[in-house]
């Protein structure tokens, strides 16, 4: 009959191989935890939007405009009653056209202080543009006010004299 093969032992030489040991296996039970207290997470601090500046170069530029407009159609309306009761040859109305010469006044402040409220809408809109405080805002800000200095300007350029004189 043959030799029964017994297996070599394994040396202490070879760090690869280890001798395995058997155990039974164990089941661990795992108990669910305790009624676990509550976390108490704190808000994180949400950074607000800083647009100021372009709100108020928006504000300002739309404050312009607006009051131009308005102006324009006060005057408009102002003249064309003045001029229709003077040529229906009713001269009750005269008070009217001397009070249309009171416009001459407030034509020159809505228009210089519309360069003054144009500016420095314009000034605000490129400055929320550049430093990114309001840049949506600032862009309208900055068109309202530089297309209320074009429109000042344009007139002075044609002649335009707000004092009437």
């Amino acid at each position: 009959m043959s030799d029964p093969v017994k297996p070599e032992p394994s040396s202490s030489a070879d760090p690869a191989v280890e001798p395995v040991a058997s155990e039974p296996a164990r089941a661990e039970v795992v108990e669910p935890a305790a009624a676990a207290a509550p976390a108490v997470v704190e808000p994180v601090p949400v950074e607000r939007k800083k647009r100021g500046v372009g709100a108020w170069s928006f504000v300002l530029g739309l404050l312009t405009g607006l009051i131009d407009i308005a102006f324009v159609v006060w005057v408009v309306v102002v003249l064309v009653g003045a001029v229709g009761t003077l040529t229906s040859g009713d001269f009750s109305g005269i008070a009217t056209a001397i009070g249309a010469a009171g416009l001459v006044l407030v034509a020159l402040l809505v228009f210089f202080g519309g360069f003054l409220t144009a500016g420095v809408a314009a000034l605000l809109g490129l400055i929320a543009l550049i430093t990114g405080r309001g840049r949506v805002l600032g862009v309208f800000g900055l068109l309202f006010g530089a297309g209320a200095l074009a429109l000042r300007i344009g007139l002075l350029s044609a002649g335009f004299s707000p004092d009437l004189g």
